[in-house]
This record gives structure tokens, sequence and C-alpha cells, in this order.
């Protein structure tokens, strides 16, 4: 039976395809999201950025000897990775049959030799490496004073007292003049209050 994909690495030494594929190679990705916790509401869970891809494999390299060797010595290939892990060199991955096709940086590199044997055994550890001038395209979030996420607008000075309007809540407040709504209990501290309990008409001091 053939092999159903194709695993390339991309070095500055050269483009080395993989001539025994790894049993299982495992990619993952994580998400940086947020929970937070707003006052007598509950929980909330708030997508954030996309976490950096990482690759673990396992393979063995085969020796001349070997029917799978493929004209590469196991050692230049071995060498080519630790001179990239080495050096903090990245090393372009591409897999068949994937949507893998980037830049990484090799987190771990262990080879094992057995007794007997010439093929060498190895197991790699892989992050992605992204372009640190790269612009994001756009905001992980975006302002919802309803749900609780907010940002200051930095124009907005603080003012001394408001009026606080029909559906106006502390928390709203203090998204607006902080940038946090966590500091509520700020301004509840400086109104003698201790609920976020408006109902709009309220006189309400804006502590600095």
């Amino acid at each position: 039976m053939g092999k159903t994909r194709s695993v390339m690495l991309e070095t500055d030494d050269g483009r080395w395809e993989l001539p025994v594929n790894p049993k299982e190679i495992s990619v993952t990705q994580d998400s940086k999201d947020k929970t937070i916790d707003l006052l007598n509401v509950g929980e909330f869970n708030v997508p954030g950025n996309r976490g950096l891809i990482k690759i673990s494999l396992s393979t063995f390299l085969p020796d001349s000897s070997s029917p799978f060797y493929k004209g590469v010595d196991p050692e230049q290939i071995i060498s080519s990775v630790k001179k990239a892990k080495n050096g903090k060199r990245p090393i372009r991955i591409i897999i068949s049959g994937s949507d893998v096709n980037a830049q990484f940086t090799v987190s771990s590199a262990t080879e094992t030799y057995k007794e007997g044997q010439t093929d060498i055994y190895v197991s790699w550890s892989f992050v992605e490496n992204r372009d640190l001038n790269t612009q994001p395209v756009a905001s992980w979030v975006k302002r919802y004073t309803e749900t609780g996420i907010c940002e200051r607008n930095t124009k907005a000075s603080i003012p001394k007292t408001v009026i606080a309007k029909a559906g106006d809540s502390l928390w709203n407040l203090a998204c607006r003049y902080y940038g946090d709504g966590s500091r509520w209990k700020e301004i509840a501290a400086a109104n003698g209050m201790t609920e976020d309990d408006l109902t709009g008409g309220e006189r309400l001091v804006i502590p600095d």
C-alpha cells in the first residue's frame, strides 16, 4: 500500500520528505477564550484569538540498508532539524491531505538508538512561528455593554457627576469611564451603595 500523505520539512539546508510516515501526527490549536462572571447573570465565554498550531510526531529514519531508504541518510535529516532548533531558525512543515503549510520552530527533538538496528527513531515537537509584523484584521471582540464586555473610550474624560439614565447600571458606567466593569464597586462606594440596582435619574459621583 502506498503512502496516504507526505510530510515535508523545509529547512535552510534543503527540503526533506520523511521516508516513513508517522503512524500518527498530532496537530492541535487552542483558542485564547476568556470566561467572565457577570453580576446577577453568571458566566459567559468570550471567544479569543486563535492560539498557535502545535505538531508532534514520531517515526523512524531508515538506514541505507533498509528497503524504506529514499537516498537521504537519517543523520543528515537529524542534523538539519537540530541545526534549526539550536539556531532558533524556523522549519516549514507541509503535510499533504491537510491544511498544514506553515513555519514552525522546533520545541523538542529526541533520537532513539536501538541495539541491533541501524534505523534511528525520532520524536519531534513543533510550535507555529507566526510573523510578528502581521497586523490583526479586526478586533477580537466588539463592545457590548449589555453583556458587560467593554472597553473605555479614551477620548472621554471622567466627569465629577453623572445622571443615570433608564437602563444604566453601575457596571456599564464602570465600563464607560474606566474600561473595566468590575470597578463598579468603586462607584457604588463613592455613592453609599452596596448593590448595582439603578432605576434611572440618580445623580452619581464618579471617582477618579
